[in-house]
């Protein structure tokens, strides 16, 4: 199983996000409610073998804080199958503690889509999308949507699937 690490978004941000999965399921455009994970932007996937990992993300986030986040709109990674995003405004804050951590990590362990230059800021809103379904969820999400900001505020390192949290650490409250 495969290694991912995460920043999670404040509670009040994940509801935004979570409702958004749930409009989604119920037309069963999406499964990611039942990964019984909070919403979160992946900094990392890493493949199975990479050793110390959890020491190396303890180390390289030791001395981050929270970042304020905007979602602006969708992004698509198309397919078949396509991908449905949160897109973020990206900062060169965000990408520079994705540079960070990717730098401390083993290269050849990284997916390639995680590696410095190839890397999307993103929050899945739905995975294995048909041409037909990615438009019934572009439907699904865009009634009623409204751009909205959150903190991220913890990095975690799981395991999965199943995701399993195998190490996880609070930021300090971002920069008034």
């Amino acid at each position: 199983m495969p290694y991912a690490v995460t920043l999670r978004l404040d509670p009040v941000a994940a509801a935004r996000v979570t409702d958004l999965w749930t409009a989604l399921a119920r037309d069963e455009l999406t499964d990611l409610l039942d990964l019984g994970y909070a919403p979160h932007i992946t900094l990392a996937v890493l493949h199975d073998g990479a050793a110390s990992v959890a020491e190396t993300v303890a180390r390289v986030a030791a001395g981050w804080r929270g970042r304020r986040v905007r979602f602006a709109g969708f992004g698509v990674f198309p397919g078949p199958p396509a991908v449905l995003w949160l897109a973020p405004v990206p900062d060169a804050g965000l990408l520079g503690l994705q540079r960070e951590l990717c730098d401390a990590l083993p290269a050849a362990h990284l997916h390639p889509h995680y590696r410095q230059g190839a890397w999307v800021p993103h929050a899945t809103l739905a995975e294995d999308l048909t041409v037909s379904g990615l438009a019934e969820a572009l439907a699904c999400v865009s009634d009623g949507w409204a751009p909205f900001a959150g903190t991220l505020d913890q990095v975690d390192l799981v395991r999965f699937r199943p995701v399993s949290v195998l190490w996880q650490t609070r930021l300090a409250p971002p920069p008034a």
